[in-house]
């Protein structure tokens, strides 16, 4: 009996320590891309629009009047910027995010016209908040597979922080990072449901993800909301009843979604979308942009043609690093070398074909990969439509997407079969250090030999 208590209380540090390590690369890789790499995608845009969250919180921004900042210099992570007279912000995103951040005072008006936003302050407070939404993450996996090989728990906490992209965009000024904390919130609650525990908790997480998610990006409301409609669906097929939304719990978190709702039909009635572009936003300077390209300076291109071209980028920027910086662009062209970090992915879907087939599943398996792939097929019709429009190819970002990376993850690992004798312990064990070991290859230690990159302080 004392032996079995000792076994416990080792594996139980050895997981700790596990988890541990896994967190502290992520937060170690995020500074370096902080220190050593730059290039952030959308980086001046988000910054922008923190600055005028900063001087005018709104709870329904008034698009129009946000300008672009440039950057005029840049000085001990310290950037000046100034208001452009005629550049008007591309980003319609609800501003929750911004928000929230601004409540670090990360910018000082000065009086020359000028601002000083410091950016050091900015990267830590992502850097909170990304390793928050990594712990909830690594919580789940710890829970889900408790009692499992320790391998298992490697696999699914190394999935979750080697995804190149995920710590990039991590460390920047991004709205992604607060939807990937607010799912984190989310899938939470919908795996205490998976685990029949449906009390307030259970909704209260659910509900507050939902909302931070979605005032956060509306890609995030989407994938959720599938979900959301999926698990209501699946709960009406097995139950023949209604019950997980007629009750107490889900009328007291009513109002984290309605609260959605009311933002999203004030902004449609003032600008005719439920996410305003710079063609509803400022229709005349929207023409001077690059997401506008005249008829006569178009590349044709048939349908199949922009499929290709759409889920090349999403496939590419999955699995490698995608910023302003060049080198970031140039170190994961090996396409064959990035498909690991779609094993995950595979598995997830392998996993839900076959739960369909068997009509035996889980209850975030299904939902998780339907998400992924309706959000997908919206975004390709959103894209493609767009193109015909104005001639603008781009926007094909797996970033959208990343917090997915939980339930993948957690479906992948959950879908290997416990090995039971000594060599089936041998090879799970090669199998997890094999695929780790090529995770970690293709995140920021290949950045740092490839590129030889090191810290400016």
């Amino acid at each position: 009996m004392a032996n079995g208590k000792n076994g416990a209380r080792k594996t139980g540090q050895a997981l700790l320590f596990l988890y541990g390590a896994a967190l502290l690369y992520f937060i170690l890789k995020q500074v370096y891309f902080a220190l050593a790499v730059g290039g952030f995608p959308d980086q001046t845009a988000q910054v922008s629009y923190l600055i005028e969250m900063c001087r005018q919180p709104r709870l329904v921004p008034d698009f129009a009047a946000l300008p672009m900042y440039p950057v005029l210099t840049q000085e001990n992570l310290v950037w000046t910027m100034r208001a452009s007279a005629t550049a008007v912000n591309y980003l319609g995103h609800p501003p929750l995010y911004y928000l929230l951040l601004s409540l670090t005072a990360p910018v000082r008006f000065l009086e020359d016209g000028t601002v000083a936003v410091d950016m050091l302050k900015l990267y830590l407070a992502n850097t909170v908040l990304t390793s928050a939404a990594a712990l909830l993450a690594f919580r789940l996996g710890y829970r889900a597979l408790k009692g499992r090989s320790p391998f298992l728990h490697l696999l699914f906490a190394f999935a979750v922080v080697t995804l190149p992209e995920l710590g990039y965009v991590g460390v920047s000024v991004n709205n992604d990072n607060l939807a990937f904390f607010a799912f984190a919130l989310f899938f939470t609650g919908v795996m205490r449901y998976n685990e029949d525990k449906l009390d307030l908790p259970t909704y209260l997480l659910i509900g507050l993800g939902f909302m931070l998610g979605a005032l956060s990006k509306l890609t995030a409301a989407l994938i959720m909301l599938i979900m959301l409609v999926t698990i209501l669906v699946m709960s009406v097929i097995r139950t023949k009843s209604l019950k997980l939304i007629l009750n107490k719990y889900f009328l007291m978190t009513l109002p984290c979604y309605l609260l959605f709702l009311a933002y999203e039909i004030a902004v449609h009635r003032r600008y005719g979308s439920w996410q305003p572009g710079l063609a509803q936003i400022a229709p005349e300077y929207y023409l001077t942009t690059s997401f506008y390209v005249a008829p006569e300076n178009r590349v044709p291109m048939t349908f199949l043609q922009f499929v290709r071209s759409f889920l090349g980028g999403i496939g590419h920027t999955w699995s490698s690093f995608y910023g302003h910086n060049q080198p970031v662009n140039e170190i994961m062209d090996n396409r064959l070398f990035g498909l690991v970090y779609w094993i995950p992915v595979a598995a997830a879907m392998l996993a839900a074909l076959l739960q369909l087939i068997r009509r035996k599943a889980d209850r975030y398996t299904i939902p998780a990969v339907l998400a992924f792939l309706g959000t997908l097929a919206y975004h390709l019709y959103s894209n493609w439509s767009g193109f015909l429009k104005n001639g603008y190819a781009g926007g094909s970002q797996a970033r959208y997407y990343l917090f997915l990376i939980i339930p993948f993850a957690l479906a992948f690992t959950q879908s290997i079969p416990e090995p039971k004798t000594q060599k089936a312990k041998v090879l799970t064990a090669a199998f997890a250090l094999l695929l780790t070991a090529l995770w970690l290859l293709g995140d920021a230690p290949r950045l740092l030999l490839t590129c030889g990159l090191s810290p400016s302080f």
